[in-house]
């Protein structure tokens, strides 16, 4: 019943949109109210064929904006339409707002020049422009990199539109030239978290133009009743009362899989009933003098770890829902990471989170109220916080609760797109109250 509750105060949208705040500026308290509202036109910009996490988190905006308030159109690369269903943004991209395919020209390279030495890609841009100008677009949306900075600053500049840049990334050396540089004329950037906001203004980004809107996920999809944790546990050969521990994420260094791994050594020392299971795509690419590649070498480590029995590696799965269902602590060890979707899915599906004082982690959870926080990189302690959560089912439980109320209340699709709308008019100069 409580949960239905807060569900119900969840969905009752508000006529008034507060005034985003710029990163480290105090709140002025305004507001934006219904009465002087009027519908802003918003056009998205996905110039990549297939579908990645920006692209998905976008296309969640584009379903949850008041489509009252905000009238939303979509540019979106031409090759998505021949792709399989499954890769294809056309699959993520809601089919109920305008959409434009286009063609984006050439890839490799520099965005500029492969799009000069294509005409055909310059008249695709020339009638996109004269698209965004016959319906008055107010605001070009686009997500970090060269090739969507390049076509926003082009849009925004020729029709006359603000342009936003969504920033999901740890802004650094390893970004191209050409993407520092588009970020540094964008009129706003939306990073996912505070501390992925506050690597941007050391690229020398002004804070008054950095507007933290706090990452979140449709959870609706993502509730405990629709799940059937007990299938998964046949299916991968786990007692029904095995404490199960599971990490969904890639399997890349910074994910830090191997801190976890030794950390878990020390749990199966005190319980060697408990299992881990790692769910997640793998790279190919062989790296490090191992000449392995780095899912190769986790496996090399659970051999001498002596975890052959304790860990399974699952690879990519569409069942992550019932995988977490099946979960009695989730954990993201993982070192800058901005804001991981991942841990919002397993705070919506009702798990307690074992992280790391590191990334956006500490602004999606709370150490001690619905997870557990240490140090990066420190497996004792890691253990430690996993074998708080294996011994006391019953702080699991709890944590678990109350990382599914924070979820509902503050990681929700319509709360970002509200905080959005409110950067949107921020941005095109709409006066609040």
């Amino acid at each position: 019943m409580e949960e239905q509750a807060m569900s119900e105060e969840r969905a009752v949208r508000s006529d008034s949109l507060a005034v985003p705040q710029a990163l480290d500026a105090v709140g002025s308290g305004r507001r934006f109210t219904e009465a002087g509202m009027r519908r802003l036109r918003v056009l998205f910009i996905v110039s990549e064929p297939t579908s990645s996490p920006a692209i998905s988190v976008n296309a969640m905006l584009m379903r949850f904006v008041e489509s009252d308030r905000v009238e939303v159109h979509v540019v979106y690369e031409r090759l998505a339409d021949a792709l399989p269903t499954a890769s294809s943004v056309a699959r993520v991209i809601p089919s109920t707002i305008r959409r434009r395919p286009m063609s984006f020209g050439p890839r490799g390279g520099s965005p500029l020049r492969a799009l000069a030495g294509a005409p055909s890609a310059v008249a695709e841009l020339a009638r996109t422009v004269a698209y965004a100008r016959r319906h008055r677009i107010d605001v070009i949306h686009c997500y970090d990199g060269a090739r969507n900075g390049v076509y926003g600053l082009l849009l925004a500049k020729l029709s006359g539109a603000k342009w936003i840049v969504g920033f999901f990334s740890q802004y650094g050396d390893w970004m191209s030239a050409g993407s520092r540089l588009t970020l540094r004329r964008a009129d706003a950037v939306v990073p996912v978290s505070t501390w992925t906001g506050r690597t941007v203004q050391r690229g020398g980004i002004p804070c008054g133009r950095i507007l933290p809107v706090l990452i979140g996920i449709d959870t609706d999809r993502w509730r405990p009743s629709d799940a059937d944790g007990s299938a998964v546990r046949r299916d991968l050969g786990i007692a029904a009362d095995a404490p199960l521990i599971v990490c969904v994420a890639q399997l890349v260094e910074w994910k830090r899989q191997k801190v976890l791994l030794r950390a878990f050594a020390s749990v199966v020392e005190k319980r060697p009933d408990a299992r881990l299971v790692l769910v997640g795509t793998e790279q190919r690419l062989r790296t490090g003098s191992s000449g392995m590649t780095y899912g190769e070498e986790l496996r090399g480590l659970v051999s001498d770890l002596g975890l052959d029995e304790s860990v399974q590696f699952t690879g990519f799965r569409t069942d992550v829902r019932d995988i977490l269902a099946a979960a009695d602590i989730s954990t993201l060890p993982s070192v800058g990471d901005p804001a991981a979707l991942a841990i919002c899915e397993a705070m919506a599906m009702g798990k307690p989170v074992v992280a790391v004082e590191d990334g956006g982690s500490p602004e999606l959870l709370e150490h001690g109220t619905s997870g557990l926080l240490g140090p990066a990189d420190d497996a004792q302690q890691l253990a430690e916080n996993l074998l708080a959560l294996v011994e006391d089912p019953a702080l699991a439980r709890e944590l678990g609760m109350n990382a599914r109320r924070r979820a509902l209340q503050h990681l929700d699709a319509r709360r970002v797109a509200d905080e959005i709308e409110a950067v949107y008019r921020l941005t095109a100069g709409m006066p609040a109250a």
